[in-house]
């Protein structure tokens, strides 16, 4: 893919949105059947394109009004929304991926770190050209990678989120999951590897040496009151006091004290651990697709989008220009400190891991509950 290209494909594209004709965005932004969402053009000429949106919440917003501002500008490009978690979306992904390579189920999107681990792993993605996109440059070297697969737009963390109303004493170390003053009132979701990690790391190990997390956990099953399903049972047990203790998500446990839920986000003096947000490019595309994915992706990083995900998904936006919306600055999750402490975190162990030690689990703590 060359600038020369590319820039030929966007004249096209300029040259084409002076004309009248508009986009139907209640399809072109809604959600999308698995059957639509292979890229195809259109009797018109126009290329058709379908990203990858988290399904849930304020997550839609902006991929919807970046699809919107976008279209309006190149008017022969169609972006179509297809919403769905990674967890079900990846795996319908991978089926259609089987059934017809040269036509991906999405073109591109957005990916958490756990999917886009796999992605590489399953060469579900392929390799995005920085030296081609001007906004890559100014994206956390954090999360610019050395193979090019995929980039950072934005960057949730895990901490501590407690019940102030039952515990009276802001837990301040990842040691606090596990300190007996809070036995039987811990409640995780599903498999927090982070925990065991966790623990691992504070009792001489590490992601390369899980062992001592897993003695740990072990030893401190009883620490656990439940392990979730959902989202709305978590909020549930945490803010009636069933469970007044977690790690979790500092936007979503956010999210949860905007609506009033009597809960508190606490950074460990260890470091959060930081979950990046990708934007991924499908592989199995013609150039054509992928020199608009390339324009669009950019765009995408600009610090106006990247502050207005970080602003919908609760998230520090991993471009350095962007400025923090003013309903996060005054927020320590979000504050330069945090950020710049961030646990140090080799997301190609987790995924390559994450099958055998889910197994672990529940077989050497969550069986002890």
């Amino acid at each position: 893919m060359t600038d020369i290209s590319r820039r030929r494909f966007l004249d096209i594209a300029a040259g084409t949105a002076a004309g009248t004709a508009s986009l139907a965005l209640a399809t072109a932004c809604g959600s999308v059947s698995p059957q639509s969402a292979a890229p195809s053009a259109s009797k018109g000429g126009k290329l058709t394109l379908t990203m990858f949106a988290f399904l849930g919440g304020d997550l839609g917003k902006m991929p919807k009004e970046f699809a919107e501002e976008y279209m309006a500008s190149h008017k022969n490009v169609e972006l179509k929304i297809y919403e769905q978690s990674n967890s079900v979306g990846y795996t319908k992904m991978l089926a259609q991926k089987k059934a017809a390579p040269d036509r991906p189920l999405v073109n591109f999107g957005f990916f958490n770190a756990q999917t886009s681990v796999q992605g590489a792993d399953d060469k579900m993605f392929t390799k995005l050209d920085y030296a081609a996109m001007s906004n890559a440059a100014d994206i956390d070297e954090r999360f610019r990678y050395d193979d090019g697969i995929g980039i950072g737009i934005g960057i949730d963390q895990l901490g501590l989120l407690y019940n102030k109303q039952e515990i009276t004493q802001a837990p301040g170390s990842w040691a606090e999951l596990w300190n007996h003053a809070h036995q039987g009132k811990v409640a995780f979701f599903s498999f927090p590897w982070y925990a065991v990690y966790m623990a691992a790391k504070l009792n001489g190990g590490g992601l390369d040496n899980m062992e001592p997390g897993w003695e740990l956990w072990k030893r401190e099953a009883k620490q656990i009151r439940l392990l979730v399903e959902s989202n709305p049972q978590y909020l549930n047990v945490l803010s009636n006091g069933t469970a007044p203790l977690t790690a979790y998500f500092a936007g979503t446990g956010q999210q949860w004290i905007n609506t009033g839920a009597p809960l508190t986000y606490v950074v460990p003096k260890e470091g959060a651990i930081p979950l990046p947000v990708n934007l991924q490019a499908v592989a199995g595309q013609s150039q054509s697709q992928l020199e608009a994915i390339h324009d669009i992706i950019n765009e995408m990083l600009s610090p106006k989008w990247c502050a207005r995900w970080a602003e919908t998904s609760v998230e520090v936006p991993a471009n350095t220009k962007a400025e923090l919306p003013e309903s996060l600055a005054g927020l320590p999750a979000f504050s330069k400190a945090t950020s710049d402490g961030f646990q140090q975190i080799d997301y190609g162990i987790v995924g390559r891991n994450n099958a055998e030690w889910q197994k672990r689990w529940e077989t050497d703590v969550a069986s002890r509950i």
